[in-house]
């Protein structure tokens, strides 16, 4: 895994996962922690992107929803 996605994944603590699956011909999988999910979908915890700079611009506080049930 790059160096970014390492660093996203200690740093972001609502990111459980990130799998790389680029070399695969997928893309990067984004898991995020039990109780986090996506803001604009709020059903949903897991998420492709087809870049690290995605990853990076996408998964940030602002993108995501912790649900009160979790807190």
């Amino acid at each position: 895994m790059s160096k970014t996605l390492d660093s996203l994944l200690a740093t972001r603590r609502w990111i459980k996962f990130i799998d790389d699956e680029r070399s695969d011909g997928s893309s990067i999988i984004v898991t995020l922690a039990q109780g986090w999910f996506w803001d604009d979908e709020r059903d949903c915890g897991v998420r492709g992107f087809d870049t690290v700079a995605e990853v990076k611009a996408n998964t940030t506080k602002k993108d995501v929803y912790q649900h009160t049930l979790y807190l």
